[in-house]
């Protein structure tokens, strides 16, 4: 699977948030019917993931899932998958479809006999009303597509996830890197949390399988995720919005990547940030760093 599962394909769906037992819920009745769905949400949450839930919990599992991407799709390359009689066609990224694609999907699933056919499921990142609206996508294929649009949560909206995905991943890097694993430190599961994963589960897993490519067993400890390094810290993640509150979440993201890179070495910080060692002591001190 190729947002954000690659190694946990026929992994349950992790619906520990009540955001993700909606999502659940809303799944378990789309699966006795047959219409189309338009999954929404970033890229990297698990679209093509949950469209392959639909298709092996449906009534046509058997038959091949066939996942197409938009931006490249030809009318021939489109024919070639409807040829092998799937049991559901994945459009990825619906928004960068030709307009002879979506003539094609439009006829697909204004058809009489759809219920005989493939089950048409498409994904968007993008506001596909608006792109209606403004002539820059068919309104009828996306009146058609948006019937039971589902929206997929980024990660940061399902935090109560986090730890139970966490724990899975590191069961599957565990043994693809013949490691003994066994937890995250507290420090380490709450920095999952917190971190902001712009790039949603395919950033997660991927920071999670590099921790365990570097790291010693049996823990992974803050420092084996590079969450600093990687730019996913969470920075502004805070309720509170005063410039003050801003300003110290960046002293301390700034400060915690220097004292990395010089592996946590005061002295050598203190220069690269050209200040006294004193002070960044008292910094380290006032911003809680660890």
């Amino acid at each position: 699977m190729n947002s954000g599962f690659n190694s946990a394909e026929l992994m349950p769906i992790v619906s520990v948030s009540s955001v993700m037992r909606s999502l659940e819920t809303l799944l378990r009745h789309l699966v006795l019917s047959s219409v189309p769905v338009l999954f929404v949400g970033e890229k990297g949450t698990g679209r093509a993931y949950f469209a392959r839930y639909l298709h092996r919990s449906g009534n046509k599992a058997d038959k091949p899932f066939v996942r197409l991407i938009s931006k490249d799709l030809t009318t021939e390359r489109f024919e070639q998958a409807l040829a092998v009689n799937p049991g559901m066609v994945f459009i990825d990224e619906v928004a960068d479809a030709s307009l002879e694609i979506q003539q094609m999907l439009l006829e697909i699933v204004s058809s009489e006999t759809s219920e005989n056919s493939c089950r048409i499921c498409c994904s968007t990142s993008e506001n596909l009303e608006e792109k209606a609206a403004h002539s820059k996508f068919s309104s009828e294929l996306y009146y058609r597509l948006a019937v039971l649009p589902v929206h997929v949560p980024a990660l940061r909206e399902r935090a109560d996830d986090i730890p139970q995905l966490a724990q899975i991943f590191l069961s599957v890097y565990s043994k693809r890197y013949n490691k003994r694993f066994s937890c995250f430190s507290d420090e380490a599961l709450n920095s999952l949390i917190n971190a902001y994963w712009p790039q949603n589960l395919l950033e997660f897993e991927s920071c999670i399988e590099r921790a365990c490519a570097i790291a010693a067993p049996p823990v992974i400890e803050k420092e084996d995720l590079r969450l600093n390094i990687l730019g996913v810290s969470g920075i502004f993640t805070s309720t509170d919005k005063s410039l003050k509150t801003a300003v110290d979440q960046f002293k301390k993201q700034y400060i915690t990547q220097i004292l990395a890179e010089v592996r946590w070495n005061q002295t050598e910080a203190a220069k690269v940030l050209n200040i006294q060692r004193t002070y960044l002591s008292r910094l380290i001190k006032e911003l809680n760093i660890k």
